[in-house]
């Protein structure tokens, strides 16, 4: 990696942080780098417990890889031990923190919307 793109990465995830830590998760904090067990790039609140509940994995990159991205972000979800991961994939052109994208995969999103309220509850072994 060419030190502009690990400059605009890690911009990306300290624009991130700032945000996140403005939007309500005052602990949210970058990890280092380079690690053997990745768990992801900032976590929104790793005072609670011995883990973190949701980790946030930035990509500031012209060329998405999105298989491969959700991939990694499942394997850094459970390295982190949370219980929600998604990638904040920075868009080309647009620079407030809070009009990047979050992604993650439906199934996951879906589980946050039933503990939102909306939805029915699932039985145990329906999904």
């Amino acid at each position: 990696m060419t030190s502009k793109q690990k400059r605009r990465g890690d911009d990306h995830e300290r624009a991130q942080r700032d945000y996140y830590r403005a939007e309500g998760f005052p602990h949210a904090e970058r990890t280092k780098a380079g690690y053997e067990r990745d768990g992801g790039d900032v976590h929104l609140d790793p005072v609670i417990g011995i883990a973190p509940g949701v980790i946030s994995q930035c990509k500031n990159v012209q060329s998405p890889r999105w298989s491969e991205w959700i991939s990694e972000l499942r394997e850094q979800t459970a390295n982190a031990r949370a219980e929600v991961g998604f990638l904040a994939v920075k868009r080309r052109g647009v620079g407030a923190a809070g009009e990047q994208l979050a992604v993650m995969p439906i199934r996951e999103y879906l589980v946050l919307l039933r503990r939102a309220g909306y939805g029915e509850p699932i039985e145990a072994g329906e999904h």
